[in-house]
């Protein structure tokens, strides 16, 4: 008989939806076999509260991270999560979520937002399914929102080994803490060709060359004061500017490099060629969000971290940043500042790459793999 796993992600930003594709897809070429669907929990939500939770986040996450921080915090304690996933149950837990979840019946779930391990495992006690539930948490922290469930839960997929003590200390057992890094699996060509790919956007190679996510929506605005200064300077660096969806952001950058007649700047729109991006570049910039910053360290390219967003990204900053995979800049002028001094020392770049071979978060996803087809052979 198939085994069906259900996949569970909230569309709070995109990381999550982006972690549970990588796993969809990959495991489907584990093993055609295998019965998956995957569903974004927040479309099945309570429509006006739904809609009205999302966009609270996005205006703190992209226009007050201090406040957002604050939340973060706030809600970091076995009391406020409690209230906080009794909240969110109220936004999920209807008749439409309940009958999409039960007629697919699933024998696994793996989760890689909160919100949907707390779901299953409510729907699991009330005997509505018998599911398997496994969280894979998608930043480099566990917060306690993300640890509800763990009594009843067979693994914790966490992308810090250093998370194992500090979650033991909150009472995690430790045999279900598996610090194997987020699971993410790019799609790449054995037969790439990185001089051609190079030559497609207009550059030879002979400088370094960063890919500059601006991010899309209303977050590309905030990048803009940093890509300016870069396009005025003139470094001694190709930029490859990926505006996203947001066309005005994209405007204002073709604006400048015609004003300042910037010969070494790239600029996209939406794009869905990431890995073949980031294997033409040196360097990455971009908000530190736990899906981009951990497909940079897929392809062993440094991160340069601006525009942080408080709460969960501060984490992901100092993760990279202790273990020498990148580093964060509050100001466009100290990011000019640094940018001029890796053109002038490549090696500040080379160091980060080396640091980043020694990770092997490319094995990540194979061991999420057998993870799960080890506790599916125990039901």
């Amino acid at each position: 008989m198939k085994k069906r796993i259900l996949l569970t992600y909230a569309m709070y930003g995109n990381g999550h939806r982006a972690i549970a594709q990588y796993i969809e897809s990959y495991f489907k070429s584990r093993d055609p076999e295998l019965e998956i669907k995957a569903i974004d929990i927040l479309s099945y939500s309570t429509p006006i509260l739904g809609r009205l939770s999302q966009k609270v986040t996005d205006f703190f996450l992209l226009k007050f991270p201090l406040g957002w921080s604050i939340i973060y915090d706030l809600f970091d304690t076995k009391i406020s999560a409690t209230i906080a996933n009794h909240t969110s149950l109220s936004l999920f837990k209807n008749k439409r979520m309940k009958k999409v979840i039960s007629e697919f019946n699933p024998d696994m779930t793996i989760s890689t937002h909160f919100f949907g391990s707390s779901l299953i495992d409510f729907y699991n006690r009330k005997g509505v399914i018998n599911s398997k539930l496994i969280t894979v948490v998608t930043d480099y922290e566990a917060h306690s929102l993300w640890l509800k469930s763990y009594k009843r839960e067979q693994a914790i997929i966490v992308g810090d080994k250093d998370e194992v003590a500090y979650l033991v200390k909150k009472g995690i057992k430790r045999s279900k803490i598996k610090a194997i890094g987020i699971p993410i699996n790019p799609i790449t060509n054995d037969s790439f060709d990185i001089i051609k790919a190079t030559s497609k956007y207009g550059f030879d190679g002979s400088r370094p060359i960063c890919l500059f996510f601006g991010g899309g929506g209303n977050g590309g605005t905030h990048s803009l004061p940093y890509i300016r200064k870069v396009i005025k300077g003139n470094l001694n660096i190709d930029f490859i500017y990926v505006a996203g969806k947001n066309q005005k952001a994209k405007e204002k950058v073709d604006k400048w490099i015609k004003e300042y007649d910037a010969k070494n700047i790239k600029t996209l729109g939406f794009v869905n060629n990431v890995p073949e991006l980031l294997q033409i570049c040196d360097f990455v910039v971009t908000k530190p969000g736990g899906a981009q910053t951990t497909e940079s360290l897929y392809f062993n390219k440094p991160v340069i971290m601006i525009n942080c967003s408080g709460g969960q990204e501060v984490a992901n900053y100092k993760y990279f940043e202790k273990n020498g995979y990148g580093k964060r800049i509050k100001t466009s002028y100290y990011f000019y500042k640094y940018l001029e001094n890796i053109s002038n020392k490549p090696e500040i770049i080379e160091k980060m790459k080396s640091n980043m071979e020694e990770n092997h978060n490319d094995k990540a996803m194979g061991k999420l793999y057998d993870i799960v087809m080890k506790n599916l052979e125990t039901k």
